[in-house]
């Protein structure tokens, strides 16, 4: 049940995150048109793209733990051949991840809710909405990562 959740809070956070770059993409050429040919520039221009960056960029990082497309050397299973060392690392490591998004999800709570008294100037929302990604995304990855916890470990490449 824990891998199915992972996989379709993963498919929403690519949908999600596919959406928002699509939009900063609209939004950063209606900027650059307006300010270059109208000689008008949007009041939210820097803030509106902003925020949906930051969102975009959280919840994308779900579908990369999900993916498990992160960044990584991988040198360790050419290192240690034995099958079990490599599961007992992987399971370890998982249990890192997950106490590190808990750490920097509670923290990303605590500037949200510090700063939701605080509005954005141009776009009249709270600054807490920015620092809110932070939190949720953390959320969403800790199920991923529990979900691969919880399964079984990954096969190990096949040496030739």
């Amino acid at each position: 049940m824990l891998a199915r959740l992972s996989a379709i809070l993963s498919g929403i956070s690519k949908a999600f995150a596919a959406l928002a770059v699509a939009l900063l993409a609209i939004l950063i050429t209606y900027v650059v048109f307006a300010r270059f040919v109208t000689h008008s520039t949007p009041h939210w221009a820097e803030e509106l793209p902003r925020l949906v960056l930051v969102w975009s960029a959280f919840i994308g990082g779900v579908v990369c733990s999900f993916d498990r497309s992160h960044l990584m050397a991988g040198l360790l299973p050419f290192m240690v051949h034995s099958p079990r060392v490599l599961g007992a690392v992987e399971r370890l490591n998982q249990v890192l991840i997950i106490a590190g998004l808990a750490a920097l999800g509670y923290a990303g709570w605590q500037l949200a809710d510090l700063t939701m008294d605080q509005t954005l100037p141009a776009l009249d929302v709270s600054a807490g909405t920015v620092y809110l990604a932070l939190p949720v995304a953390c959320a969403i990855t800790i199920v991923v990562h529990l979900a691969q916890l919880f399964s079984p470990a990954p096969a190990a490449p096949i040496e030739e």
